[in-house]
Formats: C-alpha cells, sequence, structure tokens
C-alpha cells in the first residue's frame, strides 16, 4: 500500500512499522523543530537514505490531491503540529492518538494523565476529522500507568503500542477503515502552560514530584519571586525537600543534578543539588 506519513521523531517508530507492514512511502511532511526538547533528525534522516520527498511546510488541499494522484491510498499521521486540511472524499487519513479517545482530545495529554495521578492511559488511531482528534476510533488499546512513570516511560509505551496498532492498519487496511465507530462526547484536555511545569516554595513535595515526572525530558522551572531557574530531567528527591528553599533543593539525573546559569545547563558543585 503506498502512502503519505506525517510526524516528527516524537512518534517515529510508526514510521518504521509502516514500512516493515510493506507499506511504500511516497512522501512525508514533518515540522520544525526546537531541536533541543523535540526533533525530526530521525524523519529527515529516513527520508535522505530513502531519497523520498520530505517537506516541513505545512500540508496544503493540494497536496492531498496530488498523493491520491500518484497513487496513495492512505496517509498516517503521529506527532503533526499542522492542521490537515481534510475534506469530503479527500485522502484517507489515520491519526495516532495518546489518549483513550474520547477522552483526552487535546495536544499534550500524556503529561495532565501524569499530572492527575491516572493509573491507565492508552493510544488511539482515528480518522482525521475537520475537528481536532474528534474523527471516527479505528483501533485502540489502553496501557498501566505507573506511580513512578514519567514522560519518557510512558512514551515508550505509547510508542510501542502505536507501531503495533499502525502494522494491524497497514495490513487490514480496508476492513479497519470500514469499521469506524463515531466518538461520543468525551472531553478535551488543555495543552499544559509554563504554570503547570513550574514549581514555587509552596508548591507540595508531592505536587513538585508530579510535575517532574510529567515533563521529564522537557523543560520545567523553579521559580522563587523574580529568580527563576530551569530544570531539564529533574528526579524529586523527597528526603531533601526540607532544607532551605534555594540552597539545597534536589533534582537528580542518575546521581548527577543540574542547574542553569545564564541560560546554560551545567552540573552543580555538589552532584545531586539545585542551587
Amino acid at each position: 500500500m503506498k502512502i503519505a506519513y506525517f510526524g516528527y521523531d516524537a512518534l517515529c517508530d510508526c514510521l518504521f512499522a509502516l514500512e516493515r507492514a510493506g507499506c511504500e512511502i511516497a512522501e512525508i511532511f514533518t515540522c520544525p523543530t526546537d531541536n533541543r526538547f523535540e526533533f525530526n533528525h530521525k524523519i529527515m534522516e529516513y527520508a535522505r537514505r530513502k531519497q523520498i520527498p520530505c517537506c516541513a511546510a505545512p500540508v496544503r488541499s493540494e497536496d492531498l490531491l496530488r498523493l491520491s494522484r500518484i497513487g496513495c491510498r492512505a496517509a498516517f499521521c503521529a506527532g503533526y503540529f499542522y492542521k490537515i486540511p481534510v475534506s469530503e472524499g479527500s485522502l484517507p487519513i489515520v491519526n495516532v492518538h495518546p489518549s483513550l479517545l474520547p477522552e483526552g482530545r487535546g495536544a499534550w495529554p500524556v503529561p495532565v494523565q501524569i499530572l492527575r495521578q491516572m493509573d491507565r492511559g492508552g493510544v488511539t488511531l482515528h480518522k482525521v476529522a475537520a475537528s481536532w482528534d474528534c474523527g471516527d476510533i479505528l483501533l485502540q488499546k489502553p496501557f498501566s500507568i505507573a506511580p513512578d512513570d514519567n514522560l519518557e516511560t510512558v512514551m515508550q509505551k505509547v510508542n510501542e503500542i502505536a507501531a503495533a496498532l499502525c502494522t494491524h492498519a497497514a495490513h487490514h487496511f480496508d476492513a479497519v477503515w470500514g469499521q469506524a465507530v463515531p466518538q461520543e462526547k468525551g472531553s478535551y484536555w488543555a495543552c499544559p502552560q509554563k504554570d503547570d511545569y513550574t514549581i514555587t516554595p509552596l508548591t507540595p513535595p508531592e505536587e513538585i514530584d508530579r510535575i517532574l515526572r510529567a515533563f521529564y525530558g522537557f523543560d520545567c522551572y523553579l521559580k522563587d519571586g523574580e529568580r527563576e531557574q530551569e530544570i531539564v530531567r529533574g528526579q524529586f528527591v523527597p528526603q531533601r525537600h526540607q532544607m532551605p528553599f534555594g540552597s539545597t533543593f534536589s533534582l537528580e539525573n542518575g546521581g548527577v543534578g543540574y542547574w542553569v546559569q545564564g541560560g546554560r545547563i551545567e552540573t552543580p558543585p555538589n552532584a545531586g543539588e539545585v542551587l
């Protein structure tokens, strides 16, 4: 089956799974990334190595028509920032969403699951529709979220399941597409904002732990009055929390803490402390 692919590195296991399932990747559409927390290096290198046309500009209606004309039967979307301009009768497009729709619509549901202490997540494959994350459901699979899971470990589960669902969809596309189920009312989870990943002297220890796990691998902030420090890949060490705020606030990654000074992430003088 000839397909197009939309996405960046966060869910690129789906692209590789589709190729292994026998799909011919005709074109790839990716997005610009900050290359600090989000990347498209793997996608771009794959396209270069396979000599597949790759574009980082938003996909247009005429692109979808062109893909149909060159024989694409479908497109798969896994972590694509731009709105896809679908219309009646356009190319069938499957989207990978990291929640159990219709619950958890929105751009970034995984951190919300951790912040809310949910014990179950999931992956949904659904039709791309005019409204975000509202298309008919094609396939779903839940997974457990452990109390110590962080964003990276949950996304590992998402990638594994998403790749398996994409493989199944590729092998049985007509049946999967034809048996789609409309979504019920469900819920929309707003994309987390900076306040959601900022810690202050008044933040309870349990909430500090949730924040650092929910945004692990991305930037969190330690704010005390006018002073603000960035935390990247931090882990809360509860026995140190009672120390004076701003002097020995422990955040560790494999026994080595990080602090930020002048915009640079540095190893602190005493490993395991953020000064």
